[in-house]
Protein backbone atom coordinates (compact mmCIF):
# COMPACT_ATOMS: atom_id res chain seq x y z
CA UNK A 1 0.00 0.00 0.00
CA UNK A 2 1.42 3.34 -1.07
CA UNK A 3 1.22 6.73 0.66
CA UNK A 4 2.88 10.11 0.11
CA UNK A 5 3.06 13.77 0.99
CA UNK A 6 2.33 16.20 -1.83
CA UNK A 7 3.21 19.88 -2.19
CA UNK A 8 5.82 22.23 -3.60
CA UNK A 9 8.58 22.56 -2.60
CA UNK A 10 8.56 19.13 -1.02
CA UNK A 11 12.22 18.24 -0.48
CA UNK A 12 12.23 19.63 3.07
CA UNK A 13 9.43 17.35 4.31
CA UNK A 14 10.36 14.91 7.09
CA UNK A 15 7.15 12.91 6.69
CA UNK A 16 8.72 9.90 4.89
CA UNK A 17 11.25 9.44 7.69
CA UNK A 18 8.54 9.91 10.30
CA UNK A 19 6.27 7.23 8.83
CA UNK A 20 9.20 4.89 8.34
CA UNK A 21 9.80 5.27 12.08
CA UNK A 22 6.11 4.68 12.86
CA UNK A 23 6.06 1.52 10.75
CA UNK A 24 9.33 0.00 12.02
CA UNK A 25 7.55 -2.69 14.05
CA UNK A 26 4.26 -2.73 12.15
CA UNK A 27 3.24 -6.25 11.06
CA UNK A 28 2.62 -4.96 7.53
CA UNK A 29 5.76 -2.79 7.31
CA UNK A 30 7.06 -4.56 4.19
CA UNK A 31 3.88 -3.62 2.32
CA UNK A 32 3.80 0.06 3.31
CA UNK A 33 5.61 2.80 1.37
CA UNK A 34 5.65 6.59 1.74
CA UNK A 35 7.34 9.14 -0.51
CA UNK A 36 7.55 12.84 -1.35
CA UNK A 37 5.74 14.00 -4.50
CA UNK A 38 6.10 17.42 -6.12
CA UNK A 39 2.60 18.65 -7.01
CA UNK A 40 1.55 22.21 -7.86
CA UNK A 41 -2.03 23.57 -7.62
CA UNK A 42 -2.51 23.32 -11.37
CA UNK A 43 -1.49 19.64 -11.25
CA UNK A 44 -4.08 18.48 -8.69
CA UNK A 45 -6.69 17.17 -11.15
CA UNK A 46 -4.14 15.16 -13.12
CA UNK A 47 -2.52 13.85 -9.96
CA UNK A 48 -5.80 12.62 -8.46
CA UNK A 49 -6.83 10.96 -11.73
CA UNK A 50 -3.58 9.05 -12.14
CA UNK A 51 -2.29 8.23 -8.65
CA UNK A 52 -2.44 4.74 -7.14
CA UNK A 53 -1.99 6.05 -3.58
CA UNK A 54 -4.24 4.70 -0.83
CA UNK A 55 -3.91 8.04 0.95
CA UNK A 56 -1.65 11.05 1.19
CA UNK A 57 -0.75 14.10 3.24
CA UNK A 58 -1.00 17.62 1.86
CA UNK A 59 1.37 20.50 2.54
CA UNK A 60 2.06 23.97 1.11
CA UNK A 61 0.70 25.33 -1.17
CA UNK A 62 -2.12 22.80 -1.60
CA UNK A 63 -4.03 22.64 1.71
CA UNK A 64 -6.76 25.01 0.52
CA UNK A 65 -6.42 24.42 -3.23
CA UNK A 66 -7.26 20.72 -2.93
CA UNK A 67 -10.54 21.25 -1.05
CA UNK A 68 -12.80 21.52 -4.17
CA UNK A 69 -11.46 18.19 -5.44
CA UNK A 70 -12.63 16.21 -2.40
CA UNK A 71 -15.79 14.09 -2.64
CA UNK A 72 -16.39 14.55 1.09
CA UNK A 73 -14.85 16.60 3.88
CA UNK A 74 -14.66 15.89 7.59
CA UNK A 75 -16.42 18.51 9.76
CA UNK A 76 -13.05 19.93 10.84
CA UNK A 77 -11.70 20.21 7.28
CA UNK A 78 -14.93 21.83 6.14
CA UNK A 79 -14.86 24.33 9.00
CA UNK A 80 -11.23 25.24 8.32
CA UNK A 81 -11.45 25.23 4.53
CA UNK A 82 -8.17 23.31 4.44
CA UNK A 83 -7.12 19.65 4.06
CA UNK A 84 -3.87 18.02 5.14
CA UNK A 85 -4.87 14.32 5.00
CA UNK A 86 -6.66 12.55 2.16
CA UNK A 87 -8.11 9.03 2.21
CA UNK A 88 -9.09 7.02 -0.86
CA UNK A 89 -12.58 5.56 -0.50
CA UNK A 90 -14.84 3.70 -2.91
CA UNK A 91 -16.98 6.85 -3.12
CA UNK A 92 -14.01 9.11 -3.89
CA UNK A 93 -11.41 11.17 -2.06
CA UNK A 94 -12.18 12.07 1.56
CA UNK A 95 -10.45 15.13 3.03
CA UNK A 96 -9.49 15.53 6.69
CA UNK A 97 -7.50 18.05 8.68
CA UNK A 98 -5.34 16.71 11.50
CA UNK A 99 -3.28 19.90 11.86
CA UNK A 100 -5.60 21.45 14.44
CA UNK A 101 -5.48 18.33 16.62
CA UNK A 102 -1.72 18.09 16.18
CA UNK A 103 -1.21 21.71 17.13
CA UNK A 104 -3.38 21.53 20.24
CA UNK A 105 -1.80 18.24 21.30
CA UNK A 106 1.62 19.91 21.48
CA UNK A 107 0.19 22.44 23.97
CA UNK A 108 -1.89 20.01 26.03
CA UNK A 109 -0.51 19.50 29.49
CA UNK A 110 1.11 22.94 29.82
CA UNK A 111 0.48 24.47 33.22
CA UNK A 112 0.24 28.01 31.81
CA UNK A 113 -2.64 27.47 29.37
CA UNK A 114 -5.10 29.50 31.44
CA UNK A 115 -2.62 32.38 31.64
CA UNK A 116 -2.02 32.21 27.88
CA UNK A 117 -5.77 32.15 27.26
CA UNK A 118 -6.26 35.39 29.16
CA UNK A 119 -3.96 37.31 26.78
CA UNK A 120 -4.48 37.96 23.06
CA UNK A 121 -2.85 35.65 20.51
CA UNK A 122 -1.12 36.63 17.29
CA UNK A 123 -1.03 34.27 14.31
CA UNK A 124 1.41 35.14 11.53
CA UNK A 125 0.11 34.18 8.08
CA UNK A 126 -3.34 33.25 6.80
CA UNK A 127 -2.83 30.10 4.73
CA UNK A 128 -4.02 26.57 5.40
CA UNK A 129 -1.80 26.02 8.44
CA UNK A 130 -3.03 29.26 10.01
CA UNK A 131 -6.64 28.15 9.54
CA UNK A 132 -5.95 24.99 11.52
CA UNK A 133 -4.17 26.87 14.31
CA UNK A 134 -6.89 29.50 14.66
CA UNK A 135 -9.58 26.82 14.57
CA UNK A 136 -7.85 24.90 17.38
CA UNK A 137 -7.27 27.98 19.52
CA UNK A 138 -10.74 29.43 19.02
CA UNK A 139 -12.27 26.07 19.99
CA UNK A 140 -10.33 26.30 23.26
CA UNK A 141 -11.48 29.83 24.07
CA UNK A 142 -8.47 31.84 22.84
CA UNK A 143 -8.91 35.15 21.01
CA UNK A 144 -6.54 37.17 18.88
CA UNK A 145 -5.58 38.50 15.45
CA UNK A 146 -4.12 37.14 12.22
CA UNK A 147 -1.33 39.18 10.63
CA UNK A 148 -1.13 38.87 6.85
CA UNK A 149 -0.34 40.70 3.64
CA UNK A 150 -3.74 40.23 1.99
CA UNK A 151 -6.92 39.35 3.95
CA UNK A 152 -8.66 36.19 2.73
CA UNK A 153 -11.66 35.92 5.07
CA UNK A 154 -13.22 32.90 6.68
CA UNK A 155 -11.51 33.27 10.07
CA UNK A 156 -13.22 33.71 13.45
CA UNK A 157 -10.59 36.36 14.29
CA UNK A 158 -9.82 39.66 12.49
CA UNK A 159 -7.13 39.73 9.83
CA UNK A 160 -4.79 42.72 10.06
CA UNK A 161 -1.88 43.97 7.97
CA UNK A 162 1.68 43.34 9.10
CA UNK A 163 2.16 47.10 8.75
CA UNK A 164 -0.35 47.79 11.53
CA UNK A 165 1.20 45.48 14.14
CA UNK A 166 1.95 47.19 17.44
CA UNK A 167 4.05 45.88 20.34
CA UNK A 168 1.20 44.83 22.62
CA UNK A 169 1.69 42.24 25.39
CA UNK A 170 0.85 38.87 23.84
CA UNK A 171 0.37 35.43 25.32
CA UNK A 172 0.97 33.23 22.28
CA UNK A 173 2.48 33.97 18.86
CA UNK A 174 2.28 31.28 16.18
CA UNK A 175 4.36 31.54 13.00
CA UNK A 176 2.32 29.82 10.26
CA UNK A 177 4.07 30.99 7.08
CA UNK A 178 6.78 29.17 5.12
CA UNK A 179 9.27 31.97 5.84
CA UNK A 180 12.39 30.56 7.43
CA UNK A 181 11.91 27.11 5.94
CA UNK A 182 14.96 25.41 4.43
CA UNK A 183 16.53 26.43 2.07
CA UNK A 184 15.39 30.03 2.86
CA UNK A 185 16.37 29.88 6.52
CA UNK A 186 17.38 33.56 6.55
CA UNK A 187 13.76 34.75 6.25
CA UNK A 188 11.33 35.78 8.98
CA UNK A 189 7.87 37.39 8.86
CA UNK A 190 7.55 41.04 9.98
CA UNK A 191 7.30 41.35 13.77
CA UNK A 192 6.20 44.18 16.04
CA UNK A 193 9.00 45.95 17.96
CA UNK A 194 8.30 43.99 21.14
CA UNK A 195 10.31 44.63 24.27
CA UNK A 196 11.77 41.94 26.47
CA UNK A 197 9.12 39.93 28.30
CA UNK A 198 6.12 41.07 26.22
CA UNK A 199 5.48 37.65 24.64
CA UNK A 200 5.00 34.54 26.77
CA UNK A 201 5.27 31.74 24.17
CA UNK A 202 6.20 31.60 20.48
CA UNK A 203 5.58 28.58 18.24
CA UNK A 204 7.04 28.18 14.75
CA UNK A 205 5.28 25.58 12.60
CA UNK A 206 8.40 25.38 10.43
CA UNK A 207 10.34 22.30 11.54
CA UNK A 208 13.22 22.32 9.05
CA UNK A 209 15.43 23.86 10.35
CA UNK A 210 14.45 23.01 13.91
CA UNK A 211 15.68 26.42 15.13
CA UNK A 212 14.46 29.20 12.84
CA UNK A 213 15.30 32.89 12.61
CA UNK A 214 11.84 33.63 14.04
CA UNK A 215 12.61 31.49 17.09
CA UNK A 216 15.99 33.15 17.48
CA UNK A 217 14.44 36.63 17.46
CA UNK A 218 11.78 35.62 19.97
CA UNK A 219 14.37 34.06 22.28
CA UNK A 220 16.29 37.34 22.22
CA UNK A 221 13.20 38.83 23.89
CA UNK A 222 13.29 36.18 26.60
CA UNK A 223 10.34 34.32 25.06
CA UNK A 224 9.96 30.56 25.34
CA UNK A 225 9.87 28.91 21.89
CA UNK A 226 8.57 25.65 20.45
CA UNK A 227 9.32 24.04 17.08
CA UNK A 228 6.59 22.62 14.87
CA UNK A 229 8.21 19.17 14.86
CA UNK A 230 6.04 18.00 17.77
CA UNK A 231 2.92 19.08 15.88
CA UNK A 232 4.12 17.16 12.83
CA UNK A 233 4.35 13.94 14.83
CA UNK A 234 0.91 14.34 16.42
CA UNK A 235 -0.90 15.17 13.17
CA UNK A 236 0.88 12.35 11.32
CA UNK A 237 -0.25 9.75 13.84
CA UNK A 238 -3.84 10.94 13.44
CA UNK A 239 -3.51 10.76 9.64
CA UNK A 240 -2.33 7.15 9.91
CA UNK A 241 -5.37 6.30 12.04
CA UNK A 242 -7.66 7.49 9.24
CA UNK A 243 -5.80 5.44 6.61
CA UNK A 244 -5.58 2.31 8.75
CA UNK A 245 -9.29 2.47 9.57
CA UNK A 246 -10.31 2.61 5.93
CA UNK A 247 -7.87 -0.14 4.92
CA UNK A 248 -8.83 -2.27 7.94
CA UNK A 249 -5.23 -2.76 9.04
CA UNK A 250 -3.67 -2.38 12.52
CA UNK A 251 -2.95 1.12 13.81
CA UNK A 252 0.53 2.09 15.00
Amino acid sequence: MHFAVIGSPIGHSKSPELFEEFWTHHPWSSQLTYRRMEVMPNDIAEFLAETDLAGFNVTLPLKEAIVPWMSTLSPAAKAMGAVNTVVRKASGWEGHNTDAEGFWEMLTGRTDLDALRRQPCLVLGNGGAARAVVYALAEQGFTGHIACRTPRGGFPWPEISYDTLTPEPTGLVVQCTSLGMHPSAELCPPLPPWSSGQVALAVDLVYNPTHTLFMQRMEELGTETLSGEAMLRHQAKKAWMYWAEVLNIPHI
